[in-house]
């Protein structure tokens, strides 16, 4: 029986340091793993926050998408959103974009319709309102002019 616990004594001596080199290896690639995702998502944001340089906001919600999009689905839509409407912001300001067109080639909002689709049709629906108001708005205002200035 000595000879079974000295067997089994020597057996836990080589196995203990493996099975913990093995656990630690195991950990310290997860650590790496997520560190270099963190990396990711923050050079990503960084590209997002740049509306100047619109091609590479696509990409990086593109690629933030592809990596981020199916463990955090909601935080990537909520980013896409923002995206979405600062550059609709930035259009209006600007007064030289029809906000449908828009919407049918905007990447932010093409990977929110991918996330939150309910979302997606809620900004859509009310874009549509906000563009029958300004051609309405605007009519009015060339009816007034036409008419004299008055009503």
């Amino acid at each position: 029986m000595a000879g079974f616990w000295d067997f089994l004594s020597k057996i836990s001596i080589v196995a203990i340091p493996v099975v913990l080199g093995w656990f630690l290896n195991v950990g310290s690639q997860r650590i790496a793993d997520s560190i270099e995702t963190r990396n990711f998502i923050q050079s990503m944001i960084e590209q997002l926050s740049d509306p100047s340089r619109k091609a590479r906001q696509d990409i990086a919600l593109i690629l933030l998408n592809e990596y981020v999009g199916k463990e955090q689905p909601e935080m990537v839509a909520k980013i896409a959103e923002i995206v979405f409407d600062e550059n609709m912001d930035q259009l209006v300001r600007k007064g030289n974009s029809d906000p449908l067109l828009e919407i049918q080639g905007s990447t932010a909002f093409e990977v929110l319709s991918e996330l939150n689709p309910e979302r997606a049709r809620q900004i859509r629906e009310t874009t549509q309102q906000r563009v029958l108001a300004a051609l309405l708005d605007e009519v009015n205002v060339r009816q007034v002019k036409s008419s004299g200035g008055v009503q």
